[in-house]
């Protein structure tokens, strides 16, 4: 299952890449390249392997082909020439991020866990930016039972590439499996909005649907005296004005509910803390109240999570407004900026 769920994770992640027909030695080597690029997307990993190796002998300099080679080796399972290949590669100028992530994968198949963990640390000191090495370090963490470390590489890689969706979602399903789900909450939500819409983003919108139910019973169980604490963080203050709204959702935790608590929860928020804790996902929230898009926004979000018949019959009575929806959103993204991350972990 790991390693599925990894190979669908590199083949959605990494680029084809595009050369112009003068990047290439000569026009056969070109052509080799896109065959086996052709085979990569057939998964036909066999001839994509032998055709990168055909052409690197007529092209050794040619960077880009190793990678690839080495991309193909690990999706065929053949982990330890992938590493090798890999390994090499990494230690030229043009490496970039991914060949770290796949190398890292690739060590970690073998079980070579301690070269796996320097190969990522090696790719941060070069790319201490980038997102992706952050979560491949985090769930290498996580496979090797340390679920503190992990999440603490999430959300570094959160504060250092706010744009990047894998974090959110690997920070979101940890905390929406505590007791405390605000922060999953919040990550869950710019998970969603930022990565687009698939049949994988449904499991997170269920877990939204439900930790928003876990988020008030908490709520409501809260002893007088711990209600006085909520005060004076940026969390806090989301919970304090969330009290103050629970007599919205009285009767249970629907979609329709939601959207009249997160309604006002927005309003208030803004008018009480807006200024203070400043957020890209409430002020886009709020765009999309002031420009009446929020009732299909958490629609969008709860609809199916709450009831697929349901969302159906809400789809037959409005047959063209989640089409008019999406494409709104697409026109008009959250961007999730550095200044966001309050976390105090």
């Amino acid at each position: 299952m790991r390693l599925l769920l990894n190979t669908l994770f590199i083949c959605f992640l990494f680029p084809i890449y595009l050369y112009a027909q003068d990047d290439w030695p000569s026009p056969e080597v070109a052509q080799m390249y896109r065959h086996a690029q052709n085979y990569m997307a057939m998964g036909n990993y066999k001839d994509a392997i032998i055709t990168y190796r055909q052409a690197i002998v007529l092209a050794p300099a040619k960077f880009v082909l190793y990678k690839e080679l080495g991309r193909a080796l690990y999706l065929s399972g053949n982990f330890k020439d992938a590493a090798q290949v890999l390994q090499s590669s990494t230690e030229k100028p043009e490496a970039d991020a991914e060949c770290f992530q796949i190398l890292s994968e690739s060590l970690e198949q073998e079980n070579e866990l301690k070269k796996a963990h320097h190969a990522l640390k090696t790719g941060l000191e070069r790319f201490p930016a980038s997102g992706m090495l952050y979560q491949a370090s985090g769930k290498l963490l996580y496979d090797e039972k340390s679920p503190e470390a992990a999440l603490n590489a999430w959300l570094d890689g959160i504060s250092k590439k706010p744009a990047f969706a894998g974090n959110y979602c690997d920070a979101a399903k940890w905390y929406l499996a505590k007791d405390d789900v605000m922060w999953g909450l919040i990550y869950g939500e710019i998970y969603l909005d930022i990565s687009g819409d698939s049949n994988s983003c449904d499991t997170m919108k269920k877990m939204l649907f439900a930790g928003y139910k876990k988020m008030f019973d908490k709520i409501a169980d809260m002893t007088g005296t711990s209600k006085q604490k909520m005060t004076g963080t940026f969390e806090s203050s989301i919970r304090d004005v969330y009290l103050s709204l629970t007599p919205v959702i009285s009767d249970g935790i629907t979609t329709e509910n939601l959207t009249m608590v997160r309604t006002r929860f927005i309003m208030d928020w803004l008018s009480k803390y807006g200024k203070t804790y400043p957020f890209s996902l409430f002020s886009y929230q709020d765009y999309l109240l002031r420009n009446g898009l929020f009732d299909i926004y958490n629609e969008w979000l709860f609809g199916k999570a709450e009831s697929m018949t349901e969302y159906k019959a809400w789809q037959e009575f409005h047959p063209e407004e989640m089409d008019i929806f999406l494409r709104k959103k697409k026109e008009h993204l959250l961007q999730p900026m550095a200044g966001d991350f309050y976390n105090e972990r």
